[in-house]
């Protein structure tokens, strides 16, 4: 069972990772649609033959100059980091849904129970419950610990 700590850096990991990833991989897409290269636009807006086969000529370069190591490289980075994503993904849809700590439920008392029957209570399941009285469970302790912060609480 992961401690709450534990689940947090899941929850916490994965949205550091979905701000990083998002643009980072709209970067790479977009590289591939319309090269890395900005045309510039004309004012005017002409559509000459000359103007129009100038932008053709520079579109082509641009996806020519895509495909160098660089992209490779942060292609090979974004598919590692979404692999990273997914891996924290699983650890956070296979986490059990946190539990509230709830002091009567724990020492099993109606929520209207009055000082005197919580005292009681707590005294019965602390005999019961305590780590000594039961050697043969390695969560004794941690039981004995939730109990006490109960009555505490309660």
């Amino acid at each position: 069972m992961l401690e709450y700590d534990d689940s947090a850096f899941y929850y916490f990991s994965i949205s550091i990772l979905t701000a990083i990833l998002v643009p980072f991989t709209w970067g790479i897409i977009s590289s591939l649609i319309w090269g890395e290269i900005e045309i510039e636009h004309f004012a005017g807006g002409c559509k000459c033959a000359r103007c129009t086969a100038m932008i053709n000529v520079k579109r082509s370069a641009a996806r020519r100059q895509t495909f160098r190591g660089s992209f490779y490289f942060r292609v090979i980075v974004v598919i590692f980091l979404w692999y990273l994503w997914y891996l924290n993904f699983n650890c956070v849809t296979s986490l059990e849904t946190l539990q509230s700590f709830d002091p009567f439920v724990i020492l099993n008392i109606p929520n209207d129970a009055s000082p005197r029957d919580i005292k009681k209570q707590y005294r019965k399941l602390s005999l019961e419950m305590h780590p000594d009285k039961n050697p043969d469970n390695p969560l004794a302790v941690q039981e004995f610990i939730k109990l006490t912060k109960a009555y505490n609480v309660s």
